[in-house]
């Protein structure tokens, strides 16, 4: 009869109509679970199943179903459904329970188990104190659902197991108290069952899509699932392969995140040669997005470069033999593939940078023998930053692109001046500011007008004075990088006041001196030629010798001298005007202070000044005075 029943449910449209009392049908049938019989019970769930689809269950019609207690014929349902999904050896009884279970739990049939019911019972322990807030209402339930799906996950019915794993994911997916159910499964192992359905999918598309989802979710609580995470790692990087071979795969970027929280999370446990096939495999995919064969999603982009950088920040990366290589590769082809795009690839662009500035420390540490090996990785990076990164900035100033991205390029600029040896550190120098870096400069600040982006520019620009101009005339630039202007036309101005009881004002004009000195070995002007002329005119009318104690004299005569004769040189010819009474001040002071002609790099144009002033004579007798050095 039950069978027949159900044939008729299967084949009528519409046969709930027909039915003169759902409702007591469906708890009469609830009920009837009891009898011991397994085929009776698997035709009484495909039944409730049925009814379940044609909306004929009390939970369907709540308005006409006063007198049904939905929490007490819910609470019996699930423990009478998992006890037969728990005993029950018949997978076509284990397809009709999980297929009623899944239908009713769509319909948030059980949520009032694990959350609609909190309230009175907490009304109750709040004065018998028997449960905390951390301990979820009917744990047994819970217990017996662990216990009940885990026969269902070592089925060979794949049908079984796809629809267990999805009634584990829409258990989770309720509002219950879910802290406690993720720490109820996960004690009673069922974690390890869903590595273990994953371990013999044979890459099976349902069947991975479904287990993923579970384990994200038990993710969730990374805390209680790090070691369960740790012993079942080796069963995702078959699964990793598959997934990132396939564009936009469903679980892609899970598949990624469960990878990343492993290795950030679990130190130590992978092993060289796993460390390297995810490299080799994240590589793998970069390179083909870049390609266009390709695409993915912004989130997978984002955990790509998140698990390299773990990678390369893990305490054996330096002993994985073809890590340099595959970061190489992978650094080009997240820059390329992102910077070049910025407007379409906002969110990507910090993480590709992120990435590359991980390269780059990664190449700088390790002992000596290490750190050659990644010769070719720190070249790469240095050639990328030369490219893509100016490339970057230069457009920067036009379009006005965001801030952060800049701050990114330019702590990976520093640590190339900073870090790496002296011919790189002095190439890369010299490559910036024959690339207008000082007039660039001042525009990353005019269009960021903040003190981080001030004082890391100021840091940039004194970092390649170091390299262009030696001796470490960089430092009067970081000395006062704090007093010092955002914009240029001011640089002019503050040269010419007078400082000499100013010690602030006389370290910013020091820095001016330097800044506006090393411009002209790149043809920059920052101001005009007669605006610059003039400003030092008057700086050396005013000043004259009387620096502050706290500023080496000699530094300060020496780069005046320099400045003096380029601007001098360079209007020579011209009819811009200038003023005997400053030129004659300032020889003055060269034939009577210490200073030296060659302690800085000497300019061609300002050399040939001096030299013919030197050769003309000077009518103040100062002529061997210039070419002093004491």
């Amino acid at each position: 009869m039950l069978h027949c029943l159900g044939f008729l449910l299967n084949s009528i449209k519409g046969a709930a109509a027909y039915i003169g009392d759902a409702v007591s049908l469906f708890l009469n049938l609830v009920n009837n679970l009891r009898l011991p019989s397994d085929e009776i019970r698997g035709e009484i769930l495909f039944m409730l199943y049925k009814l379940s689809l044609l909306n004929a269950t009390p939970w369907d019609n709540i308005c006409d179903n006063d007198n049904v207690d939905l929490s007490a014929v819910g609470k019996s349902l699930l423990q009478l459904s998992l006890e037969v999904l728990l005993k029950t050896q018949n997978d076509a009884v284990r397809l009709n329970c999980i297929a009623f279970l899944l239908a009713l739990a769509k319909k948030e049939a059980f949520d009032i188990l694990l959350i609609g019911d909190l309230s009175l019972i907490k009304s109750v322990e709040e004065e018998e104190s028997t449960q905390t807030d951390d301990v979820p209402p009917n744990a047994s339930i819970i217990v017996l659902f662990a216990d009940a799906v885990k026969g269902s996950l070592l089925s060979t019915n794949l049908e079984v197991q796809t629809g267990t794993l999805d009634l584990i994911f829409h258990f989770l997916s309720s509002d219950a108290n879910i802290c406690a159910v993720l720490q109820t499964l996960i004690d009673e192992n069922v974690a390890d069952y869903v590595f273990e359905v994953l371990r013999l999918s044979g890459n099976n598309d349902p069947l991975v899509i479904s287990s993923v989802q579970v384990l994200s979710l038990l993710a969730t609580s990374e805390e209680m699932f790090k070691e369960k995470l740790a012993i079942g790692f080796s069963t995702l990087l078959p699964v990793l392969h598959y997934v990132t071979e396939i564009p936009f795969h469903p679980v892609q970027s899970q598949v990624l995140r469960l990878v990343w929280t492993c290795i950030a999370n679990c130190s130590g446990i992978l092993s060289l040669s796993q460390e390297e096939q995810i490299a080799c495999a994240l590589t793998l995919i970069l390179r083909r997005n870049d390609s266009g064969e390709l695409g993915m999603c912004s989130e997978t982009f984002a955990l790509v470069c998140s698990i390299l950088i773990e990678i390369m920040r893990s305490p054996s990366a330096h002993d994985i033999q073809k890590l340099p290589s595959l970061i190489e590769e992978a650094s080009k082809h997240a820059i390329s593939s992102t910077l070049p795009h910025a407007y379409d690839s906002a969110f990507l662009v910090p993480h590709s940078l992120r990435l590359l500035k991980e390269a780059l420390i990664f190449c700088l540490e390790g002992n000596t023998d290490k750190i050659s090996v990644k010769k070719d990785l720190e070249d790469s990076v240095i050639e990328i930053c030369g490219t893509y990164l100016l490339h970057w900035l230069e457009s920067a100033v036009v379009d006005g692109n965001d801030d952060e991205t800049l701050g990114e390029i330019l702590q990976i600029f520093h640590i190339i001046l900073s870090s790496t040896c002296h011919n790189k550190q002095l190439k890369f120098a010299e490559m910036l500011a024959s690339s207008s870096w000082f007039s660039l400069s001042f525009g990353f600040m005019g269009l960021f007008p903040t003190d981080h982006v001030k004082s890391v520019v100021y840091l940039i620009t004194s970092s390649i004075v170091d390299k262009i101009l030696g001796c470490k005339y960089g430092e009067t630039i970081r000395d006062a990088y704090v007093y010092l202007p955002s914009d240029p036309t001011e640089l002019a101005y503050l040269l010419g006041q007078c400082s000499s009881e100013d010690f602030n004002l006389a370290s910013c004009q020091c820095a001016i001196l330097v800044i506006l000195y090393a411009c002209s070995f790149y043809n920059e002007r920052l101001v005009a030629d007669s605006q610059l002329l003039s400003s030092v005119e008057q700086y050396i009318l005013l000043n004259g010798a009387k620096f502050p104690y706290e500023i080496a004299g000699s530094v300060m005569l020496t780069l005046l001298v320099h400045l003096y004769a380029f601007v001098r040189g360079i209007s020579f010819g011209c009819t811009i005007q200038h003023s005997p009474e400053a030129e004659r001040t300032l020889f003055h002071v060269m034939a009577c202070k210490e200073w030296d002609l060659l302690f800085i790099r000497v300019h061609p144009i300002a050399l040939k000044w001096l030299f013919q002033k030197s050769v003309g004579g000077h009518k103040d007798g100062c002529r061997t005075g210039i070419f002093r050095r004491d």
